[in-house]
């Protein structure tokens, strides 16, 4: 019932989706109040030289941009090829025709900033890779397989991170090349097996898929950074990290793309996830900041 309820209101055209987020972003910031003690703190420890007034603007828009996103999504159930391309332009493309040419598969790296689901709807039309996404399996089966059709609609290959490692190994270097995209910004779930840097102002833990995958494999790895354009309109502009992944020391790719990512964040703080958990663990008192780990394989998927 649910989701038959999702597809009837994502047939809505665009004005009317985001015209019913705005009462959405007032319902959950102040009669739910959803997630705003998480939202709160997390951007004050973020930016902790700025004043109350710019900390509140930044928690209200964000409210908004949320409430955006989520009808937008909403709206993936029944997009069209047209309109996700459309509405998610692709910069920076010739990046990937030379490893496309090469019969080289390469990494996109990316994190929860504005509408990475209209990303994945709009990627495989727009790059010459087949493009695989690593995505978390849902808690609901039905919505996540209604989710994981909606999305492979257009070609996109999505692949859950328990099956993810074996994926790689029977398809990677098979043609034509592929783009495997990884969402790098999710919290690990085991503080002891994390690669731990400063992020935001706070020590903060990652999973080491992203440079393992990038080193076990010889993958480039190329930057996503998508920005919104007007309310319902996104556009990604792709970054170099690394052509050789073996050129450098161990950590200083994925160290590469969380600077892109807190940069990003920083120049526009309203389009971040603030309502995810990140910050739920404290580095353990033997574990280092800023340096390279002896990882298990246990540690490093996405």
């Amino acid at each position: 019932m649910t989701i038959l309820f999702l597809r009837i209101i994502s047939r809505l055209p665009y004005w009317a989706l985001h015209t019913a987020a705005m009462g959405l972003a007032w319902f959950a910031r102040v009669v739910l109040g959803y997630r705003r003690k998480v939202i709160q703190q997390n951007i004050k420890n973020s930016f902790p030289d700025e004043n109350t007034h710019w900390l509140k603007k930044v928690e209200k828009g964000y409210y908004g941009h949320f409430a955006d996103i989520t009808v937008e999504s909403i709206k993936h159930f029944t997009i069209s090829d047209a309109t996700a391309r459309g509405r998610m332009k692709h910069r920076n493309v010739e990046l990937f025709e030379r490893y496309f040419d090469q019969g080289r598969s390469v990494l996109i790296a990316g994190g929860h900033l504005n509408n990475w689901e209209l990303y994945a709807m709009s990627a495989n039309q727009s790059l010459p890779h087949e493009v695989m996404a690593v995505y978390k399996k849902l808690s609901e089966e039905k919505m996540d397989e209604a989710v994981r059709e909606s999305r492979e609609r257009f070609g996109l290959k999505m692949v859950r991170t328990i099956e993810a490692q074996d994926w790689m190994e029977q398809n990677i270097f098979s043609n034509p090349p592929k783009a495997v995209v990884m969402g790098f910004d999710q919290s690990p779930a085991d503080p002891k097996k994390s690669y731990w840097t400063h992020f935001l102002n706070q020590e903060t833990a990652w999973y080491f898929g992203l440079e393992k995958w990038a080193r076990e494999f010889d993958l480039p790895v190329i930057y996503g950074h998508i920005y919104k354009v007007r309310k319902g309109h996104y556009e990604t502009v792709y970054e170099l990290v690394i052509d050789d992944p073996k050129s450098v020391q161990k950590g200083e790719i994925l160290k590469r793309c969380i600077d892109l990512l807190e940069k990003d964040i920083r120049k526009y703080p309203t389009q971040w996830l603030w309502s995810h958990k990140r910050w739920k663990h404290q580095r353990p008192s033997d574990m280092p900041l800023n340096e390279s780990l002896q990882l298990d394989e246990s540690s490093v998927m996405p």
